[in-house]
């Protein structure tokens, strides 16, 4: 479907979208606050725990490369109720009292719902507001830092507020879910010709033509590289943040404060990107945020606050950049959803990745982990000029 121009039609496509948004981080976000108290409780080793954090990320990577053949097959609108609802039953089967099973097949399950929405996203975006896009896309990833930040400030608290402690915590989340589903079910039935038309009109380049192309390549290099230090930080800062001295109240609202300071690269990004005849600046900047947060926080770590604002700042304003750049990079429609599949599933692949390497450092004392964001920024910084390229992609 795509909307009309009138500007209820417009508010609704704007407010599906949004819903997505508020969905799409809370189940991941909130692990890291209370991942000592979830691995304490379960006895989960050290690397249990880094592989809890990773698998999500790593399912992302498996998920999104098989999102555009939903889409061709079931429609935009259709994919969405799916994705909403295995999410919905993910998040309360992982913190369900029973075996461990539940824990781990609740989080791959979670991996796969949002890896889903985070595909749909950037083909909503630019099917439904394609002269709106870079600001569209601000105001998704704003929505989205927004409630990823809550669910880490609320995480411990709402995790002492009850017996049931982290698996409140955790669970709690699918409540908005449910929500998001009573504006995307209706949307979905009134919605026929979607997926009809997409098979009407197929592609006029063959399936791997993205993956020889360079430019593909490049951009799904850097949303590899920016998602990782995204995830890092909300996975593993908070625990470096508690064994620098901080408490764990402390730590999960600092991982909110970080988000805020996301959300302002969130909304600085659209304009930003009208900067110059091209995004290379705008693509380059984050990077640099990114090292010079993790590495002052290695440095003077009495001032963690601070650095996470900067380290905020960097990936609110990377990952505007890397989704803005998926949807007017690809050249059509049909471009559009396998670009998002394969720059997310090679992005995600990378990120989980680095999750994994960052579990392992972790061990080696609080400084690795900020060093390795460090490193992690550094490789963006210098895929920025790169990617930001004025080029049309087509596949």
């Amino acid at each position: 479907m795509t909307p009309s121009h009138d500007a209820p039609a417009r508010g609704w496509a704007l407010l599906s979208i949004v819903v997505i948004a508020v969905n799409l981080r809370p189940a991941i976000t909130a692990v890291g606050p209370v991942l000592p108290v979830l691995g304490g409780d379960l006895t989960l080793s050290p690397f249990a725990m880094g592989l809890l954090g990773a698998l999500p990320v790593a399912v992302f990577a498996l998920v999104s490369s098989i999102v555009g053949h939903l889409v061709r097959r079931f429609g935009v609108e259709r994919t969405a109720v799916l994705a909403l609802s295995v999410l919905a039953l993910a998040t309360v089967l992982r913190s369900w009292p029973g075996p461990e099973a539940n824990l781990w097949a609740g989080t791959v399950l979670i991996g796969a719902a949002v890896a889903v929405g985070n595909v749909i996203v950037p083909v909503i975006v630019k099917r439904d507001f394609p002269t709106a896009t870079p600001l569209v896309t601000g105001i998704y990833v704003a929505v989205l830092g927004i409630f990823a930040g809550l669910a880490a400030a609320f995480a411990v608290p709402l995790a002492a507020a009850s017996t049931l402690s982290w698996r409140l915590s955790l669970g709690g989340w699918a409540v908005l879910t449910v929500l998001a589903l009573a504006v995307w079910v209706p949307r979905s039935r009134s919605v026929r010709a979607d997926a009809r038309a997409a098979r009407s009109n197929p592609p006029t380049t063959g399936p791997g033509a993205l993956w020889r192309n360079r430019d593909a390549w490049l951009l799904s290099a850097y949303m590899g590289v920016q998602s990782g230090a995204f995830y890092i930080s909300l996975t593993w800062l908070p625990t470096v943040e508690q064994e620098l001295g901080f408490t764990d109240v402390a730590s999960g609202w600092h991982m909110f404060v970080l988000q805020v300071f996301a959300i302002g690269g969130n909304l600085a990004a659209p304009v930003l990107m009208r900067v110059g005849r091209d995004e290379r600046v705008t693509a380059t900047l984050p990077g640099v945020f990114m090292v010079a947060g993790s590495l002052a926080l290695v440095l003077f770590p009495g001032a963690a606050l601070v650095w996470m604002c900067v380290i905020g700042l960097g990936t609110g304003l990377s990952f505007v950049v890397s989704l803005t750049l998926i949807a007017v990079r690809a050249g059509d429609l049909h471009t559009a959803p396998r670009l998002s599949a394969m720059a997310q599933s090679l992005g995600y692949a990378i990120a989980a990745t680095g999750l994994l390497v960052a579990g392992v450092l972790h061990s080696l004392g609080p400084s690795a982990v900020p060093l390795l964001i460090a490193a992690v920024g550094l490789v963006t910084a210098a895929l920025g000029p790169l990617v930001g390229r004025n080029r049309t992609i087509a596949g």
